[in-house]
């Protein structure tokens, strides 16, 4: 591993650990029976996770985005084609998006405006997308050593 990558890893793995811990202990926390309004640590764990959740995505995607913009000035036919494709993946996500992939009753929970979920959606869409992406490129690496013994 290059060494000016092992910084931006280990801050995102903090990151994604305390949002994987505040996201249990809003698990834990939660009452399904009780309002909202009366479960004020559970809506700190939530709001924990949300955003440590939302600032790693956010780092992951500058230090992707900074990453492909280096390798960019080495091959930018390269790094246009993978920036479309990201872009395509997304609207393409954006419009498979139902808007309804997500409960009414966990927005009414979190009090997240119902507005979001087509958004929501398109984001999961677009990680599956790129997560299956991931894989087969990693399958077709293993394959294609194989073949090439």
């Amino acid at each position: 591993m290059k060494k000016e990558k092992r910084p931006v890893l280990i801050i995102a793995l903090i990151i994604a650990i305390l949002a994987c811990i505040s996201a249990i202990c809003y698990a834990l926390i939660f009452k399904d029976d009780a309002p909202v309004s009366e479960q004020g640590t559970a809506s700190m764990f939530w709001g924990i996770s949300y955003w440590t959740a939302f600032v790693l995505g956010a780092l992951s995607f500058a230090g992707i985005i900074v990453f492909l913009a280096i390798d960019a000035v080495r091959a930018k036919a390269r790094f246009l084609i993978i920036l479309a494709a990201i872009i395509v993946v997304f609207f393409v996500s954006y419009f498979m998006a139902s808007g309804v992939d997500i409960s009414e009753a966990l927005f009414e929970k979190t009090g997240t405006a119902m507005s979001t979920s087509k958004w929501i959606g398109a984001g999961m869409y677009t990680v599956y997308a790129l997560f299956a992406g991931v894989i087969l490129s990693l399958i077709y690496a293993e394959v294609s050593k194989l073949i090439k013994k």
